[in-house]
């Protein structure tokens, strides 16, 4: 038993928070994958599955976006757990995670992206109704308006304003320290700054959060290099 309950605390300990969001800033995400196959979802305790669902909600945007060949378990493993946890889950986090799950399966079928990218808008806004002041809900918001066309209702600049409300919460919360969701609610903010035409707030953004990260893979090696080159032109 006590060999048992060591290895337990050993394997927490391999993939803490702490590690997870170092992988996250180096940008590899192999590790969030081990960890995911490292656990039997259902033998968690309920605070333990409420933390796997949040890195499950990130990395299967990754691994859609990488083309891995799990993408289309992890999301339909993703769309179960969440079901499982909604009785326990705040309704807006809810209606979040739904809102992503509908909005990865528009990225994976684009034959059906316009109705997924719709359905996605509707809970998401309904999240919205439910606690305008989850700092969560307001990213995803903004990033719903950000990616989403014209045509259905996408506007950058609201998003943008979704961005820094999102981020004064995530502070007044305390919620930052080894904190995913936080550092990519800055990252959202860079990007439309961008595409909003305020690129040299963009680049002086993207070297804020390198003082505060520098192991930032993307921002380090790919976004600033993109937006100095830009600056140029």
């Amino acid at each position: 038993m006590t060999a048992l309950l060591l290895a337990s605390v050993s394997s927490f300990a391999q993939y803490s928070d702490a590690v997870l969001f170092d992988a996250y800033l180096r940008a590899d995400m192999s590790v969030w994958n081990s960890y995911l196959h490292a656990y039997d979802f259902n033998k968690l305790s309920l605070r333990e599955k409420e933390r796997y669902l949040n890195y499950e909600y990130g990395y299967v945007a990754t691994a859609i976006d990488q083309k891995e060949p799990d993408a289309e378990q992890h999301l339909q493993n993703f769309e179960k757990h969440i079901e499982a946890l909604k009785p326990h889950l705040e309704k807006a986090m809810y209606l979040d995670y739904m809102s992503s799950c509908v909005a990865y399966k528009a990225l994976m079928n684009k034959a059906k992206f316009i109705s997924y990218g719709l359905e996605s808008k509707k809970l998401i806004y309904e999240a919205f109704e439910v606690d305008s002041l989850n700092p969560s809900v307001l990213t995803l918001k903004g990033n719903v308006d950000f990616y989403a066309p014209k045509m259905i209702g996408g506007n950058k600049k609201r998003a943008l304003g979704y961005f820094y409300k999102a981020q004064r919460l995530f502070e007044q919360k305390g919620d930052t320290v080894n904190n995913w969701n936080y550092v990519s609610c800055l990252q959202c903010q860079i990007e439309c700054e961008d595409k909003v035409g305020n690129t040299d707030k963009a680049i002086r953004l993207a070297r804020k959060l390198l003082a505060r990260y520098p192991q930032h893979a993307y921002i380090r090696d790919i976004l600033l290099p993109d937006l100095l080159k830009k600056q140029k032109k």
